[in-house]
């Protein structure tokens, strides 16, 4: 199953605000390892479009609480093209 270039901006939106949330989050309970592996996170996948292993299951819990479900279905069409190389 490959993803569509909507799969993907849809994809991109989630890990973008996944991660943002971790940060400001993190920012705001005063936790500076969090809020800078956060934002690490975010200049790996502007620069090389892509996540490290683990770090699409945060994006999934993210997009389970707040996308809906087609929004979750393009996530994880676009996971699944990522992960399968």
């Amino acid at each position: 199953m490959y993803s569509s270039p909507d799969d993907e901006a849809t994809a991109h939106l989630l890990v973008v605000a996944a991660f943002h949330e971790a940060a400001a989050k993190a920012e705001e309970q005063g936790d500076l390892s969090i809020l800078r592996f956060s934002q690490a996170v975010l200049r790996h996948f502007d620069e090389h479009g892509e996540l490290q292993d683990r770090l699409y299951d945060v994006v999934r819990g993210y997009a389970d609480k707040h996308a809906s479900l087609e929004e979750q279905a393009a996530l994880d069409r676009w996971i699944a093209e990522k992960t399968s190389r």
